[in-house]
């Protein structure tokens, strides 16, 4: 008889495109699941894509008390929620991959001793997660270089490398000439797009397209979108400009390069892919946590890195400049990236699995 499992992530794509992986993967191995998400996860989950539950648990963006106080009187509404549905679905593990809806599932399962796994694809441990290690029967890890991990749950910890997207990891690579005079270069501001990237590369992009031929992807807010097609069709400079695509994976195949930033699934996607990145961590990340898996990138010969501090108009043209003048260097990088191993990704997690069943 095969098991039930619950997945439960939110916030933001980074959790919740891991959870459709795993979903997707475990029903087709004929286990039965579950996806408990917030409001904010939800957005990133397709129409036809059953979710069982949706709990509103997202921490306020505007700081104050009484914001606060509605968050945890949220958390704790949660939490008993969360209770009354495990008891009903009676799951044999709950799998938490982050996000604020992931404590009060996971504390309920504790309550009713229902085996915890957790996942966590960053090289800094969340902290639902570091909360939740104690209690956990196994932490599924992109990397063993995780910073903040306690020596004494070594243990519990597989490294399985990162959860990708099935259509990222059924995608047939093809060839890429980097001798060609023609570079594509992918910018990437995470899932909600980043608007100083949009203020500040049009112009780089702008002065280096003298010297080379650029043709420019680029993600950016909504608000930006018009604008920066516009800036670029009036330069002449091949663009394609979006705030959100179904298949970024087409769009990342086409990049000779990537301007990014390093939230884990959009850095293991362009690394899975062969896409070498100019890594610009977002500085107000969780327990800087992109920062740490830009570094990881830049030690594994994967990327450069160009803090947001010292992003300016010459800090990008001088590094954009050395790369465009380097085809062996990019070549190089695309090939350490190639060494990665998450096509076994979720055959590792399976495995691990069935030892405790």
């Amino acid at each position: 008889m095969k098991k039930k499992i619950l997945f439960s992530s939110g916030g933001t794509g980074g959790h919740v495109f891991p959870s459709i992986s795993l979903i997707n993967f475990f029903k087709k191995k004929e286990y039965e699941t579950i996806f408990v998400t917030d409001k904010r996860g939800a957005k990133y989950v397709k129409k036809n894509f059953s979710l069982h539950k949706i709990f509103d648990v997202s921490f306020p963006i505007r700081a104050g008390f009484v914001n606060k106080i509605f968050f945890y009187l949220k958390l704790i509404l949660a939490l008993f929620n969360s209770f009354l549905f495990l008891r009903k679905e009676k799951p044999d593990f709950v799998f938490g991959l982050g996000g604020y809806v992931s404590f009060p599932i996971c504390l309920a399962a504790k309550l009713l001793n229902i085996k915890i796994l957790l996942y966590e694809p960053n090289l800094v441990l969340g902290r639902v997660n570091k909360y939740f290690l104690r209690f956990c029967n196994k932490l599924f890890i992109n990397s063993n270089d995780i910073l903040n991990l306690p020596n004494k749950y070594l243990t519990k910890c597989v490294e399985v490398g990162n959860i990708l997207r099935e259509e990222i990891i059924k995608y047939e690579l093809s060839e890429k000439n980097n001798l060609n005079s023609k570079k594509t270069i992918l910018i990437l501001g995470g899932s909600q797009g980043a608007e100083i990237f949009g203020e500040e590369i049009p112009q780089v992009i702008l002065d280096i397209n003298k010297s080379y031929r650029i043709n420019v992807i680029q993600q950016s807010l909504p608000k930006q979108v018009n604008e920066i097609q516009n800036f670029y069709n009036e330069n002449n400079i091949e663009n394609y400009i979006f705030s959100f695509h179904e298949n970024i994976v087409e769009l990342i195949s086409k990049a000779d390069l990537a301007i990014s930033r390093c939230g884990s699934s959009t850095i293991g996607e362009l690394e899975f892919l062969g896409v070498p990145f100019v890594a610009i961590p977002y500085p107000f990340a969780k327990d800087n946590h992109q920062y740490q898996n830009a570094i990881y990138y830049e030690k594994k010969g994967c990327c450069w890195l160009l803090e947001q501090k010292n992003l300016s108009f010459n800090s990008l043209k001088e590094m954009l400049t050395k790369i465009l003048d380097n085809n062996v260097e990019l070549s190089l990088k695309r090939e350490n990236m190639f060494k990665n191993d998450s096509k076994n990704t979720l055959l590792k997690i399976e495995k691990e699995m069935e030892k405790l069943i």
